[in-house]
């Protein structure tokens, strides 16, 4: 384990390194802050989101400043992430990094096998469609408190906005899967569902070499309806395209 000082100047062994991988509306957030819920875990989020700044005690909080600072350096910019200051009970320190949001800093990860990868993804597209248009519309990415009338709530979309969307996402989640495959990463890979899963605290925090802790809870809660056709206006036509080309698996609920 690498070390680092502690603000008093002895060293102390730096935290493991980690990264949450993954494409919008795949669980990754909820993952984030599962494992921020852990005592001996930091995970933060979307640090390289192009539209959203998690700044690092920057000096001047201004959008633009900080990004342009990030973008001319991202890998250092990651460096600092993971070498900012932790308690002394954290043993893990890790991020959230979404697929296509820095090439430099995907090269980095690559090129770096210390660093230890998660991988989330959903194997039904059309929740994650669904999702994913929902919370584009709304600007409602994450929520820690339920809200019926958001739920109830229904997208227009067709069966041909439905169909582009979720091909798009699955070759990319193919694509990503492939290169990870190859990775000498010490690595894992979570399908959607296995979070909800009996047991999953305890498979997650094994994973990472901890004691799984009973407060370990995720604040956030599920924004749409489990059963997927209840999120669409135009049932029907969501549901005859569906069934023709052999997904009719999806229109199920999930959970």
């Amino acid at each position: 384990m690498r070390a680092i000082l502690s603000k008093l100047g002895s060293p102390r062994p730096a935290p493991h390194r980690f990264v949450i991988l993954g494409l919008p509306r795949s669980g990754t957030t909820y993952l984030t802050t599962l494992l921020n819920a852990h005592p001996k875990m930091s995970c933060t989020g979307e640090q390289f989101n192009p539209r959203a700044v998690v700044g690092l005690d920057e000096q001047d909080d201004s959008y633009e400043a900080v990004v342009a600072n990030r973008d001319a350096d991202p890998v250092g910019f990651m460096q600092r992430i993971f070498e900012e200051p932790h308690p002394r009970t954290v043993k893990w320190a890790g991020f959230k990094f979404m697929l296509g949001h820095n090439i430099s800093v995907f090269k980095a990860l690559e090129a770096d096998p210390d660093i230890t990868l998660v991988y989330v993804w959903r194997e039904n597209r059309l929740a994650q469609v669904t999702s994913l248009i929902k919370a584009a519309q709304s600007q409602r990415w994450a929520q820690g408190k339920e809200d019926s009338a958001y739920v109830q709530a229904k997208i227009n979309a067709s069966p041909r906005q439905i169909s582009h969307r979720w091909h798009e996402l699955a070759m990319t989640d193919y694509l990503f899967s492939s290169w990870l495959a190859a990775q000498p990463h010490r690595q894992i890979s979570i399908e959607y569902r296995d979070m909800f899963a009996p047991g999953f605290n305890g498979r997650i925090c094994e994973f990472f070499g901890l004691k799984e802790d009973r407060d370990m809870k995720s604040p956030l809660v599920k924004q749409g309806s489990n059963t997927i056709l209840d999120r669409i206006e135009d049932q029907k036509a969501v549901r005859h395209y569906f069934n023709t080309i052999g997904y009719g698996r999806w229109l199920e609920d999930e959970l």
